[in-house]
């Protein structure tokens, strides 16, 4: 399968405000400026299709839920990459259907992705105190996410900025380092799977792969044999 040229990557946080419950008492105002304003709630699942669009509106690609997994096509509906759960692995295939590589999720929570025979680990994909670390094969660091505010942060393995997803207005954008957007879209994505959209050392369908693992990780029905 050819490669297909798909813009970095996004990222999503819903705004979550906590409202007063009838009966409960307001602080009063010397205590609400003292108050830390609380970052966006992630948002886990998917909702319906994730489109994204570039900097001048027009669609790039969008993933489209099935009941088995999910289907990545281009801005002209061709399918690009097609996405199949096997209990807690996520098979990612051609749309010739040929296996290009297996993510799969461990009991501690980091996710490894395999190749299409599932006989080699490429990368790892693991938390790092509030955020996440990507290393290859050989466990050099490659990507670091960190959350912000407002969205997160995505370094290379020197500590250099290489993009940054905002969430603006119900609006996820990925930028480049210089704050030029690459990708938005209007869907509820969390930070950390859109973050992925940036991991070039990875081909695209691979890094879609790790964002659908993480915003729309496997039920218990699925894991459980």
């Amino acid at each position: 399968m050819g490669r297909f040229l798909l813009c970095c990557s996004l990222v999503a946080l819903t705004g979550a405000a906590g409202g007063c419950k009838p009966g409960d008492t307001e602080p009063p105002p010397a205590m609400r400026a003292l108050e830390v304003p609380r970052a966006p709630a992630a948002v886990k699942g998917l909702a319906g299709k994730l489109k994204f669009k570039d900097d001048a509106d027009r669609a790039r690609f969008s993933l489209k839920p099935k009941d088995d997994g999910a289907k990545l096509v281009d801005g002209e509906e061709r399918e690009l990459a097609r996405y199949k759960w096997k209990g807690a692995a996520l098979k990612v295939s051609g749309p010739d259907d040929v296996a290009l590589g297996y993510v799969v999720g461990s009991a501690g929570g980091a996710l490894t992705v395999r190749d299409g025979e599932q006989r080699q680990v490429l990368f790892t994909l693991a938390r790092q105190g509030p955020g996440w670390r990507l290393n290859d094969m050989k466990g050099t660091l490659l990507y670091s996410v960190w959350p912000e505010d407002d969205g997160a942060r995505i370094q290379d393995g020197a500590g250099a900025d290489v993009a940054r997803v905002k969430v603006r207005e119900g609006k996820v954008s990925l930028r480049d380092a210089k704050g030029r957007t690459l990708l938005a879209t209007k869907s509820l994505l969390a930070a950390e799977a859109a973050a992925c959209l940036a991991f070039e050392a990875l081909e695209p369908p691979l890094r879609m792969a790790l964002l659908f693992y993480l915003q729309a990780p496997p039920s218990l029905e699925r894991v459980q044999p």
